[in-house]
């Protein structure tokens, strides 16, 4: 029997950024995200390779969905309207390890480095709260802004999976390039708790 993580409090608050709450939601929003996230033809292929859309049910099936133990997905609000603009999802595993994912589903955010902002402060709560010691990340070889937003937090690349999807649309493979970011490369002030 698979052993359960322990629920900590301060991992299912609110983050605050400069101009953004990170909201963690439930099942049935991050779903709702996830749909969201579809309603894009760009982002969606960007994300899946395909134009096909998934269902609610197979979305709920399929989705690894947060749990607030091991898997967490935060709303991306706008402070200042309180508008969604997108999600940040994490996932824990062996050993003090985090994978990260964020997706920006308003495009009038593009090129504004909220990646950048939220990740700092997503990353340096968990560092704090549930012990992270490596962050990493996967993304599409040819995703240069995502590429860039990996370089700006410090993430060094560590290694590329050749062929590890396939684009339906453009019919060819697609390669992915891994991003870790080690405790040793961690800003000090991720270490510090807060009063």
């Amino acid at each position: 029997m698979k052993r359960q993580r322990k629920s900590v409090p301060e991992l299912s608050e609110t983050i605050h950024t400069e101009r953004f709450l990170l909201k963690p939601v439930g099942k049935i929003r991050s779903v709702q995200l996830f749909k969201k996230m579809q309603e894009d033809a760009e982002i969606l292929r960007q994300l899946t390779h395909s134009d096909r859309k998934a269902n609610w049910w197979k979305l709920f099936r399929t989705r690894k969905l947060p749990n607030h133990r091991s898997r967490f997905v935060h709303e991306i609000v706008d402070a200042e309207n309180g508008g969604c603009i997108g999600y940040h999802e994490v996932r824990l595993y062996p050993y003090k390890s985090a994978s990260l994912g964020v997706v920006i589903l308003d495009r009038d955010w593009w090129g504004q480095a909220v990646p950048v902002e939220i990740r700092s402060a997503i990353m340096a709560q968990f560092a704090r709260y549930a012990g992270v010691e490596r962050f990493d990340g996967n993304v599409a070889s040819r995703n240069f802004a995502s590429i860039l937003n990996y370089k700006k937090l410090g993430f060094k690349h560590s290694g590329t999976k050749h062929r590890s999807n396939f684009d339906t649309i453009a019919q060819q493979p697609v390669d992915y390039f891994s991003f870790e970011l080690l405790k040793e490369d961690f800003p000090a002030h991720w270490h510090e708790t807060k009063a």
